[in-house]
């Protein structure tokens, strides 16, 4: 795509593109000065919907330069067939640069949801929840399980939970367990609250094990497990935990 200067005044901004990825403030203000002291670096141009000039991505960008007076900004226009389209686009270039708080997943979540929701033609096979559990994982970089709690809470969560997270005060992990503890209350869930992970022996022994092993493996030495897989699989046994309280 060409890169060209048009007036800011030209570009609009609308929802749902500009709320996708709430603007932080202390990113848009570091990203201010730094535009204010070397300008506008058109590496990194807005992204624009080719005839309606709606910005697609470059948010916060646009809001920097918009803020410190400038009258023209580096701009690509792109075609988009309709505005899922346009949507789905912004959210994966974005996804992709960010890492994702547990405020965007809920808000991120339900965006898919509604497109994805509305793709379904006559004829196609519907998926089971735990399919599109899995599909909305891959989407997000997030675990099946997750997506699990957070559409749990998004379906049963009041506004004061949800908004709990939104303020950071809350994790997905802790509205869920609060939210599956009102719903055990109201009857809603039948059976006791799980308070540990059952056969505590073959936990230990297991655990005894697993420690054991991954001594072994460090004195012959790490240089071909990376620390992100080895920091990911220690995600998914804490994932493991986790739903066995669910």
């Amino acid at each position: 795509m060409e890169t060209n200067f048009i007036n800011i005044s030209e570009l609009s901004v609308q929802e749902p593109f500009s709320s996708i990825f709430p603007i932080g403030n202390e990113t848009l203000e570091s990203i201010s000065q730094d535009m204010g002291t070397n300008g506008f670096d058109e590496i990194f141009p807005i992204i624009a919907w080719e005839g309606k000039n709606i910005v697609v991505d470059g948010h916060t960008r646009f809001a920097a330069a918009k803020a410190i007076g400038l009258e023209q900004v580096p701009v690509q226009f792109k075609p988009f067939e309709n505005e899922d389209d346009a949507v789905l686009y912004s959210f994966h270039i974005q996804r992709n640069r960010r890492n994702i708080s547990d405020e965007d997943i809920l808000n991120c979540l339900a965006l898919l949801d509604n497109i994805h929701g509305t793709d379904t033609k006559e004829g196609e096979p519907t998926h089971s929840r735990k399919e599109t559990n899995q599909m909305r994982a891959k989407e997000l970089g997030i675990s099946p399980h997750k997506v699990d709690k957070a559409r749990k809470v998004m379906e049963h969560g009041d506004e004061q939970i949800r908004e709990s997270i939104s303020s950071g005060e809350k994790s997905i992990n802790k509205a869920f367990q609060e939210v599956q503890e009102i719903r055990r209350e109201s009857g809603e869930i039948k059976g006791p609250v799980t308070t540990g992970l059952g056969n505590a022996a073959k936990y230990t022994q297991a655990l005894g094990k697993f420690l054991k092993e991954l001594t072994r493996i460090r004195e012959d030495g790490w240089q071909d497990i990376s620390q992100e897989k080895a920091l990911a699989d220690l995600e998914s046994i804490k994932e493991l935990i986790e739903s066995s309280y669910s």
